[in-house]
């Protein structure tokens, strides 16, 4: 694999090779913000190859074969220093991993956040003005950090639990209400929590969810064992028998998506589905 690419047009951040990238990106740098670092008798702006590889803790030696596009194992914790010394946003360096690997960053790399934190009032706005449908915020181990008064009506269990994984499997009214409970709500849940495990392994929350999900359900202990990983679940047709619809059977197509600022969020909205037939 040749990570050195052409020169391409300009403009065309398609054909822009990794060296034009990270030249670009250090040239941008006020060395005068390195705090230590040298700056009398320079001739041009920004950090320069020498700098970058100070900064990082490695050779010269060694940023130069990346700066060159020259294909190496370099590791993530190299391209991470670099972009750290480089203030890539988080864009730019899975540019970076993608020239300079050919992957992009493991999600477990990515810096801890307070999703609290991520929930605004435009996020909230957005989830209310999906009513009349339900809609929920959870952060990365489903905890509910914003939903709106559909939730609150439809699922005011899940709602005063504050978890929906944790509803889900640990609420005795949750298998009354979340109809085909394993076919169509457990196994794709629990495939869900093992997805993100497996993308975030060093996640206490998410640890802590999937040890009291497994002690506190035998049947999701048996399911567990079946080792399905499920990524989201947006489309999914699902059936719902909730006390605001006085126990009537209802169709919901859920809805999924992340805001583009956090990878930590997620909003599900379960839209109610009219042309679906109920009973069968």
């Amino acid at each position: 694999m040749d990570f050195r690419g052409g020169q391409g047009d300009v403009g065309d951040p398609g054909e822009e090779s990794l060296s034009e990238l990270l030249r670009s990106w250090r040239r941008r740098l006020d060395p005068r913000t390195f705090p230590g670092l040298p700056v009398r008798g320079r001739r041009g702006r920004g950090l320069t190859h020498s700098d970058v590889a100070r900064l990082a803790g490695v050779s010269a030696r060694w940023y130069g074969s990346l700066e060159q596009g020259r294909e190496a194992g370099y590791s993530a914790d190299f391209l991470d220093r670099v972009s750290a010394v480089l203030r890539l946003s988080r864009a730019e360096r899975q540019a970076l991993y993608l020239r300079a690997v050919g992957r992009p960053p493991a999600l477990a790399a990515v810096p801890a956040v307070d999703a609290a934190a991520e929930m605004d009032a435009t996020l909230q706005h957005f989830i209310d003005n999906q009513a009349p449908d339900p809609a929920v915020v959870t952060d990365l181990a489903w905890n509910m950090v914003g939903h709106n008064k559909a939730a609150e009506l439809w699922l005011p269990g899940a709602v005063q639990m504050g978890n929906q994984m944790r509803w889900t499997f640990l609420s005795s009214e949750a298998r009354e209400q979340l109809v085909c409970w394993e076919r169509d709500w457990a196994r794709p849940y629990l495939g869900q929590i093992r997805y993100e495990r497996a993308n975030h392994p060093k996640d206490e929350a998410l640890r802590r969810l999937e040890h009291d999900i497994l002690e506190g359900s035998p049947d999701a202990r048996r399911i567990w064992d079946r080792r399905e990983m499920v990524d989201h679940g947006d489309g999914a047709l699902r059936r719902l028998k909730v006390r605001y619809h006085r126990g009537r059977e209802v169709a919901v197509r859920t809805v999924a998506l992340r805001p583009a600022r956090s990878d930590m969020l997620r909003v599900t909205v379960l839209m109610e589905d009219g042309h679906e037939a109920i009973g069968r």
